[in-house]
């Protein structure tokens, strides 16, 4: 018994010692590093903080993705279209011009003739109007008469 209790003794010993050398070897730098970026030490000390934070980090994430998202398609599809609305302005332009050098206004009858045509004319349309006007007045006045 006394030998065997001695090497359990030994590996015991030897076997704590070496995981107590790894854990320190490997635990010293992460709390160097703790102990100097104190937010990060405190969010390893609250685990639910720290994945409510990361869940929010992520939300944001995704909502910034998407308005860049939405912004580079708007431009491509701006660039996408500049050149069908380029054209149209050309084409408006070409047009608009061609149009005042080879269209001829009709050329107006000049003198007193046309002058009193227009005068004529008016004093129809007012008359015209006045009428109209009689006429929509004798309905609404009859329309409330009925009420």
């Amino acid at each position: 018994m006394g030998l065997g209790v001695a090497l359990g003794i030994l590996t015991d010993t030897f076997a704590n010692s070496w995981a107590d050398a790894a854990q320190t070897a490997l635990l010293r730098p992460v709390q160097g590093w703790l102990s100097e970026h104190p937010v990060m030490g405190w969010l390893v000390g609250h685990p639910l903080w720290a994945i409510a934070l990361g869940i929010l980090a992520l939300l944001l994430f995704a909502g910034l993705w998407s308005a860049i998202a939405r912004l580079t398609e708007g431009f491509w599809l701006s660039l996408v279209r500049l050149p069908f609305r380029l054209s149209g302005w050309i084409f408006g332009m070409v047009s608009g011009l061609l149009v005042r050098q080879w269209a001829k206004p009709a050329k107006l009858e000049a003198g007193d003739n046309r002058l009193s045509e227009i005068m004529s004319r008016l004093e129809m349309l007012q008359t015209e109007q006045e009428s109209l006007l009689e006429e929509m007045k004798g309905l609404l006045g009859k329309g409330e008469e009925g009420r």
